[in-house]
């Protein structure tokens, strides 16, 4: 029994990933095994809803079979997000090949890997790197492919791309439609960031995502959102009681940045420390995910030698259940 697989996050499942899996069930006629983000995600912050609403979601929108991805990855970089989520899907020993989404789906990223993963590429990206430029922008320069390298999905492609290359899956690329990845604008199809926004200012969201998922998030609203106050009262007694000696040791902090983060304790909300950590060379996104190894406090070992060592189911139909007999065999 062969699949295909997916890696996602479904925070919250919406349209536009309904139709990627469309797209993806209709080109290969195959089960589907989606590995997808636990309770952190890679942007860095806590999930919108429990894994195991999300999940579901995904499975009542067509999913077969959702196997999470451990923190240890999802908290990580897009070059760690999509090493670990590749090579869970490596060892269910049946995914044939890999659909992910780009803004570019006509780029031969499997191509692109090859080139990225060249000594003479290799020693410029990390020219570029030391000199302090973003890692997306650096491997746009290193590759000489213009804005391709530096578009959200279309860097995650690559990164599936260049995991790819360990094992025989193929990649399938199917080309992201209407918003980009951090558009707030509500629309049909709409990203996940402006679900959970619209949501959250109780606008009509119901128009982007399918019903299955509308019907969960209206009948388990207690599972939906978090305290962000609370959150940031907690980052704040990490930030205040300990040394950067023990944040170096629980984070993926370097070259000074455990300071940076300490001099935010001060800040009034955690929007506010974001800004004063973040700029060009040290994004957002990798602020809020420091920030968040910080608040669970795990040995850096933990993120830095991560392997999969577990296949972590989280829902399945009856087709995925036919997976599963068969993972028994081959997993």
């Amino acid at each position: 029994m062969d699949a295909v697989g997916i890696v996602a996050e479904y925070n919250p499942f919406h349209k536009g990933h309904l139709l990627h899996l469309e797209a993806t069930k209709k080109y290969f006629n195959l089960p589907t095994i989606a590995v997808m983000s636990g309770s952190f995600m890679q942007r860095g912050e806590p999930a919108f809803c429990d894994k195991w609403l999300r999940a579901r979601m995904a499975v009542d929108c067509g999913v077969d079979l959702v196997l999470e991805l451990p923190t240890a990855f999802s908290l990580r970089s897009a070059e760690f997000f999509a090493s670990g989520a590749v090579q869970i899907l490596q060892a269910t020993g049946l995914v044939q090949a890999l659909s992910c989404g780009a803004e570019d789906a006509n780029v031969n990223y499997l191509q692109l890997a090859k080139k990225m993963l060249e000594p003479e590429t290799q020693e410029q990206l990390h020219a570029y790197v030391g000199q302090g430029v973003p890692y997306a922008k650096a491997c746009e320069l290193a590759l000489g492919v213009g804005e391709v390298a530096t578009k959200p999905n279309n860097i995650l492609a690559l990164e599936y791309a260049k995991a790819l290359l360990k094992t025989d899956i193929k990649q399938y690329v199917v080309p992201r439609l209407a918003s980009a990845y951090n558009d707030e604008a509500l629309q049909e199809i709409a990203s996940a960031t402006a679900v959970r926004l619209a949501y959250k200012e109780q606008r009509n969201w119901q128009q982007a995502v399918p019903h299955e998922t509308a019907d969960l998030l209206e009948a388990h609203k207690d599972k939906v959102g978090y305290d962000e106050s609370l959150l940031w009262k907690l980052l704040c007694l990490r930030l205040r009681t300990c040394t950067s000696e023990q944040l170096l040791a629980v984070t993926e902090c370097k070259e000074g940045l455990e300071n940076v983060l300490l001099s935010t304790a001060n800040a009034s909300n955690l929007g506010e420390a974001i800004a004063l950590a973040s700029n060009k060379r040290y994004p957002a996104s990798r602020i809020r995910r420091l920030l968040m190894q910080l608040l669970l406090n795990k040995s850096k070992v933990y993120y830095t030698q991560a392997q999969p060592t577990y296949l972590k189911v989280l829902a399945f139909n009856d087709t995925g259940r036919e997976l599963l007999a068969e993972m028994k065999k081959k997993a």
